[in-house]
């Protein structure tokens, strides 16, 4: 399983000020002065620390890049959902709110799906699992990964001919 975490604090000389623990046996994690430490920022020390691998991704790649990202899905989205309403065998269930986007191929039925989605895997063309929606099967997009094309898009969409 992977997880990641982040606190936002409206003032995080509160949250530093609740959270950080001493004793001696933590005198290396604590600095000098005002420098940013994320143990100081939340209760659970003896855990692993589940916002570290966000707050280095944002370390190294900066904000800009996840804005960046977020838009691209959300372009991506939309852009494919226009798509959808204009193919003919395709229909677009809901105008995306996020980066997912749900659809139905007219005419097929639970098993069509399954089996479109097993192939697509197996051709190594995408990860593209149905869903359910109002109690029917359907398929649907999921755009996580800031290098997804319209061009991997509509690939996957011709398979559903």
């Amino acid at each position: 399983m992977f997880d990641c975490a982040a606190l936002l604090y409206r003032e995080p000389r509160l949250a530093r000020a609740v959270h950080t623990q001493d004793a001696s046996y933590l005198d290396v994690l604590h600095t000098e002065g005002d420098e940013w430490n994320p143990t100081d920022y939340a209760y659970h020390l003896t855990r692993r620390a589940r916002g570290l691998p966000l707050w280095f991704s944002l370390a190294v790649h900066g904000v800009q890049a996840y804005t960046d990202a977020i838009e691209a899905g959300l372009r991506l989205a939309r852009t494919t959902a226009q798509l959808i309403r204009d193919t003919e065998h395709l229909e677009l269930l809901h105008d995306p709110q996020l980066s997912a986007v749900c659809f139905r191929r007219k005419g097929w039925t639970h098993d069509d799906y399954y089996r479109w989605s097993r192939q697509l895997l197996a051709d190594q063309t995408g990860f593209v699992t149905p869903t359910g929606w109002d109690g029917e099967t359907v398929a649907r997009f999921a755009f996580l990964h800031p290098g997804t094309t319209m061009e991997m898009v509509q690939e996957i969409l011709d398979t559903m001919r």
